[in-house]
């Protein structure tokens, strides 16, 4: 997904979610956990900066070939490498 496609998903889903949001808010009252939730969920997705990238172990292992082209990476290789950075990012310090 290129960064212009992922703005369009997120704002997508931004729109969906108001709308929902909005109606449950009319049946179901301001204070009611889903609608909390929905407003939660869209806050959260305002807070993605504009320039974010989406990172996944595909995008990494061809990110690490693009960097060392010369480099015997297979791509079991380079998909274990991009795996284990991501996870050692997802761990607690």
């Amino acid at each position: 997904m290129s960064a212009v496609e992922i703005r369009a998903v997120l704002d997508e889903a931004h729109a969906y979610i108001a709308d929902a949001v909005g109606l449950l808010t009319s049946t179901l009252g301001e204070t009611h956990p889903t609608v909390v939730t929905g407003r939660r969920v869209m806050a959260s997705l305002e807070a993605i900066p504009g320039d974010a990238v989406l990172v996944t172990e595909e995008t990494l292992a061809a990110a690490f070939h693009r960097a060392w082209p010369y480099r015997r990476n297979t791509p079991t290789g380079s998909a274990l490498s991009a795996a284990v950075l991501l996870a050692a990012l997802r761990a607690e310090p």
